[in-house]
């Protein structure tokens, strides 16, 4: 998901019955778990090492919020293989003198694991069990419910407490992977890696197919840490040569043949799924596949795929059910709190003058205790209001701008004060209406700018301009495109068309001038942006860098991917953001640069800070550059001083 996808599955995690879904099951296939592989159509690596619930897509750890409150746990189960237990370490907050944790499949106990403050206190591993279990759309299911008994029985809040939690959770799994013998069955539930082969790398119809199908795979495997590149094939060969690994899969694109999708054998003998289609054709094929992916691979969904979304066409005011974030419910004695988190890459836009309105309801308080309600974002309390004997709440807030982000999380919350009763007071609860709404209109230029109004100002349609027009190109803007994707809700949907129209669309662009050469000129940061400042930051006068940047028009942006010569330099830059997994993701300002040899930084040039509510130049009348240099001559001038100073005192003496 991606940090995007990661914040937002982090903040559904409520104390009630929370989904842990890392394979989404549609419809209602079942059988009993089986390795019964075709020798034919089976990886020779057997899956044999466990794996992460980071590579399904999650977080490492299993949080069990509240006591009693059951956590479902879905796990994917690839064609030929076992799902044989859950792993992990398990943990307890301190205040507790025994629990115990069970697991339960459809109504049947699978295990129970009771443990004392000694073991969970260090770490206690266990193993949940898994095998023969249902299988129901290539996954399995169980259900944990966790107790904790306090320290001699007393009452304390456990929302002040370090939860419960599965610590490092992995999935084992027994058998051999087997291939797919249909279109249908593709894509598998868990991909490391997929391939995009290219027949005629510097064919505008094979890029805007591989673009588009980039940024579908990423957005249907939501966060899974998928691999997804692309390679062009040897001329005069049609198929692949290489032979996959364990959850890997090829596609190839081609201008030959009739239009259509079929899977082809490689020489190998792996499946190989095979799009065909003329300048013409091919990208709607492509567009359909990207379209149809619920229904052709229905029973292998993403394991966290962004169900979340809404709907395509933008809306200026949506409800908080339209976020598909389940039940949003919680309790507890002092301080109950139910977050709502939302992206801006959810509406499909970039959004400013915002207002919401968040209605519900809570358990009323006894006489004996006090309440209040409050919503905020982030640190900053935008309303409240006391509670009253209706157990309903209704309020509305207007969200300055300077708050926005390309995530939001608004924390309605509940602080109880009064009476509490050892063993006689009852938890209070608080629910988020679903009726809720978050409203607000496009914002241009994007609210916040530069890096962090990516993705959602590139949505939905992408046109993407590739200066040399060849597959280097095709693999830099590639790139580029997965890194947008994997923080976005909704699909890019990337075209390539000439640099120069796609330099002067309406329409939000990605430019590739690797090299630094611009067939149509553009007005970038890097033209205006202060040259002490960057001195100071790394970049020496006359250095090679690469650069990226973001120019934010009236009413659409431009991604642009240059250098000061020297095309390896760019792709310097692009190794160093795939280097780290959160790197795309917390860039701030609108220029990236990275020197030769030195060090990626960014600034922000014709954007203000995060947190700033007016540029530079709204609150002086000067420009970011202008301030730049006030600043930078500032400094010299002090040196100067003080150098005069020193001096004068030598010379007394």
């Amino acid at each position: 998901m991606g940090h995007s996808r990661t914040w937002l599955t982090r903040a559904l995690a409520m104390p009630v019955a929370v989904a842990v879904t890392l394979l989404l099951p549609l419809g209602s296939v079942a059988s009993a778990q089986d390795f019964e592989d075709d020798a034919d159509t089976s990886v020779v690596a057997a899956a044999t090492t466990p794996i992460s619930f980071t590579e399904l897509g999650r977080g490492t750890d299993i949080v069990f919020s509240s006591d009693d409150a059951p956590v479902l746990v879905t796990v994917p189960v690839p064609d030929g293989l076992t799902a044989t237990a859950v792993t992990g370490i398990l943990t307890a907050p301190t205040d507790f003198s025994r629990g115990w944790l069970e697991v339960t499949s459809d109504g049947r106990l699978v295990s129970r694991v009771d443990f004392d403050a000694g073991q969970a206190g260090t770490g206690l591993p266990i193993s949940v069990p898994l095998q023969g279990l249902e299988v129901v759309d290539r996954s399995v299911t169980v259900s944990m419910i966790a107790h904790l008994v306090p320290v001699d029985d007393r009452c304390y809040d456990r929302t002040r407490y370090q939860p419960l939690a599965l610590r490092d959770a992995f999935v084992a799994y027994d058998g051999a992977e087997r291939q797919p013998t249909t279109v249908a069955t593709f894509f598998p539930p868990i991909l490391r890696k997929a391939t995009i082969y290219v027949t005629d790398g510097s064919s505008g119809a094979q890029q805007s197919a591989a673009l588009q199908l980039s940024a579908a795979i990423v957005n249907k495997y939501g966060s899974q840490p998928d691999a997804v590149v692309v390679e062009q094939l040897p001329n005069g060969q049609s198929l692949p040569s290489a032979e996959p690994g364990l959850f890997e899969r090829a596609v190839v694109l081609g201008n030959s043949g009739d239009a259509g999708i079929d899977l082809a054998t490689a020489p190998n003998g792996s499946p190989v799924l095979r799009i065909s289609g003329d300048d013409k054709t091919l990208v709607p094929q492509v567009s359909l596949l990207a379209a149809n992916f619920d229904g052709y691979w229905a029973a292998s969904r993403a394991l966290a795929s962004p169900d979340n979304t809404v709907a395509q066409i933008s809306q200026d005011a949506i409800t908080v059910g339209e976020l598909k974030l389940g039940t949003l419910t919680t309790s507890g004695l002092n301080h109950i709190e139910v977050d709502v988190p939302f992206s801006q890459s959810q509406l499909g836009r970039p959004m400013k003058d915002v207002s919401v309105r968040m209605i519900g309801s809570y358990v009323p308080l006894p006489n004996s205790r006090n309440g209040e309600l409050s919503i905020s974002l982030g640190d900053r309390r935008l309303a409240s209001q006391t509670v009253n004997e209706t157990g309903r709440f209704d309020i509305g807030v207007d969200v300055p701008n300077e708050l926005l982000r390309r995530d939001l999380t608004f924390e309605v919350s509940m602080d109880v004060t009064g009476d509490f009763q050892c063993g006689t007071s009852s938890p209070s609860s608080l629910t988020v209406d679903p009726a809720s709404t978050i409203t607000s209109t496009t914002g241009f230029p994007p609210t916040p700018g530069g890096f962090q109004s990516l993705p959602q100002s590139m949505l939905p349609t992408l046109d993407v301009g590739l200066s040399h027009g060849d597959f280097a190109d095709l693999v830099r803007a590639q790139r580029l495109v997965v890194a947008m994707q994997r923080l976005s809700y909704l699909p890019l949907q990337p075209r390539v068309l000439p640099f120069g129209d796609a330099a002067t669309s309406s329409l939000p662009a990605l430019l590739i001038a690797a090299d630094g050469t611009l067939p149509t000129p553009v007005a970038l940061p890097m033209d205006t942006a202060d040259q002490g400042l960057l001195r100071l930051q790394g970049l020496e006068f006359g250095g090679q860098y690469g650069a990226l940047q973001v120019v934010s028009g009236s009413h659409n942006e431009v991604v642009a991917l240059t250098s000061e010569g020297d095309a390896a330099d760019a792709d310097g830059l692009l190794n160093w953001l795939e280097g780290g997994k959160d790197r795309f993701a917390e860039l701030t300002g609108d220029l990236l640069v990275a020197p030769r040899g030195g060090e990626p930084f960014d600034v922000g040039v014709d954007v203000a800070p995060l947190g700033t509510a007016t540029s530079a130049e709204e609150e002086t009348g000067l420009s970011a550059v202008t301030i730049g240099w006030i600043g930078f001559g500032t400094v010299v001038l002090i040196a100067v001083a003080v150098g005069g100073v020193l001096v004068a005192r030598r010379r007394g003496q």
